[in-house]
C-alpha cells in the first residue's frame, strides 16, 4: 500500500454510496494533500433502438450525470484541488480509462450504483473496476 495517494479518482453516479465514497474521498484527498477528480459516467452503454429514443435517453443520461456533478462540486472546500470530468459510455471502461490516462494513484468507489440490476449482480462496475484497475482501488460502503 502507498503512503500516499497524490491523485485520486472517484467515481459517483447519485447513489447513496457513491456519495459516501465522495466523503471519503474529499477527506483523502485533504490528507494526503492531493488532487481529487471527480469522474461522473452518464451511462450510454445500454442504449440501441430508434435514433429519436437514443437521443432522448443519451441527453437524460447526461442531464443526470451533470445534476450529480453539480450537487457534489459545491461540497468541495476551497483548499481541495480538484477537476471535474464528465464522460459518456460504460461506465467501467470508463472509470479504467480515466485511471490510466491520468495515472491516478488510488480510485475510490462505492459498493453498488444506481441501477436495480447492477444491485442484484451487488455492483458489476465496483467488481470490474477492482478486477482491472491500474491502481489501488477503496470501496467505500
Amino acid at each position: 500500500m502507498r503512503e500516499v495517494y497524490q491523485k485520486i479518482l472517484v467515481a459517483v453516479d447519485g447513489s447513496e454510496q457513491a456519495h459516501n465514497a465522495f466523503l471519503e474521498a474529499l477527506s483523502v484527498t485533504r490528507r494526503n494533500s492531493g488532487k481529487l477528480f471527480l469522474l461522473s459516467v452518464a451511462d450510454t452503454s445500454h442504449l440501441a433502438g430508434e435514433p429519436y429514443a437514443v437521443n432522448y435517453a443519451m441527453d437524460a443520461a447526461k442531464k443526470a450525470a451533470d445534476g450529480v456533478v453539480e450537487n457534489l462540486k459545491e461540497k468541495i472546500p476551497e483548499d481541495v484541488d480538484y477537476t471535474i470530468i464528465e464522460a459518456e459510455g460504460n461506465p467501467k471502461l470508463k472509470i479504467i480509462e480515466a485511471a490510466e490516462e491520468l495515472k491516478i494513484d488510488l480510485i475510490m468507489m462505492g459498493t453498488t450504483g444506481t441501477g436495480t440490476f447492477s444491485r442484484l449482480l451487488v455492483g458489476s462496475t465496483t467488481s470490474y473496476v477492482v478486477n482491472n484497475a491500474p491502481c489501488n482501488v477503496m470501496v467505500v460502503r
